[in-house]
């Protein structure tokens, strides 16, 4: 793996868990805002990386056609859980619940993208929608999984089973 390769990896990987991150604000809306800030920033970043020119408006423009285009369920599922933080108690549990890990996977997916993309020479004004959907839902996919499956912290230490006691 090149360095510009494993710096880019770094900038997906942290962006990711910041947007994961942000998932968790108990705040309707604010969230939702909040993790498409950290998306933007992790795109500006790879560009910058990429020597890609990089300009705000198409960005959005390109995310919501890749996203909006590909995963309506995407959106409506973390509209749905950033809803349920409005629903006292067991809402706000049900929706911090979800958008960590939806917000998280989104980000993964997105920045390994546009990461191929800008590795094979590609540039936002040459980002070919359709074509990359596929790629962002079999990237999705993988990214849940891959945030399902992330190790938990337990502070358990574990123990010799078979040793007598």
């Amino acid at each position: 793996m090149s360095e510009r390769s494993e710096k880019a990896a770094d900038i997906i990987k942290n962006h990711s868990y910041l947007a994961g991150g942000l998932g968790f604000i108990p705040v309707p809306g604010i969230d939702i805002v909040s993790v498409g800030g950290a998306q933007i920033s992790m795109l500006y970043k790879l560009c910058k990386l990429y020597e890609v020119p990089f300009a705000k408006e198409t960005m959005n423009a390109t995310i919501g056609s890749l996203i909006g285009g590909t995963l309506p369920f995407v959106i409506s599922t973390s509209s749905i859980g950033s809803a349920l933080k409005a629903v006292p108690f067991l809402g706000t549990a049900l929706g911090i619940a979800t958008m960590p890990a939806l917000s998280l996977a989104a980000t993964l997916a997105l920045g390994r993208v546009f990461n191929s993309h800008f590795e094979s020479g590609g540039t936002l004004l040459n980002l070919d929608v359709e074509k990359m959907r596929a790629h962002f839902l079999a990237e999705f996919e993988k990214a849940k999984g891959e945030a399902g499956s992330a190790p938990k912290e337990t502070g358990e230490t574990t123990t010799n089973q078979g040793s007598p006691t």
